[in-house]
């Protein structure tokens, strides 16, 4: 019997699971969540009666356009002010880099030679 025609794909109300159920048996096979709320298919059904809890799909939460444009810009604004901070903290990082490089470059000349293993023959 091909597995196709012996299961049933069945999508949750409530959770938006979508199940895969054996015909014959009854028990689900596999189950696959969305992302987000998290409700098991024991939670959605009631262990003695076995009748279905959740019916009707969750209700989110309203949100105005205005609210959702102002969060909008918050959140712009915060991302510029921590990518100018993160500028200004590299471009002081580079300054100090110069000038170690450019102290190191001053006393390369006072540094002496390493002996090399080869003269000391």
């Amino acid at each position: 019997m091909d597995r196709k025609a012996s299961t049933i794909r069945v999508k949750c109300t409530c959770c938006e699971a979508v199940l895969t159920v054996d015909k014959v048996s009854g028990e689900v096979l596999f189950t696959d969540k969305p992302k987000g709320r998290k409700v098991s298919f024991e939670d959605a059904v009631d262990k003695v009666s076995g009748e279905v809890l959740f019916t009707d799909k969750p209700k989110g939460r309203k949100v105005s356009f205005e609210d959702a444009l102002m969060k909008v810009k918050q959140d712009q604004e915060s991302a510029d002010d921590r990518f100018k901070e993160a500028f200004l903290k590299e471009k002081d990082h580079m300054k100090v880099v110069d000038q170690k490089f450019e102290e190191a470059m001053k006393r390369k000349d006072e540094l002496d030679m390493p002996i090399k293993p080869i003269d000391l023959d």
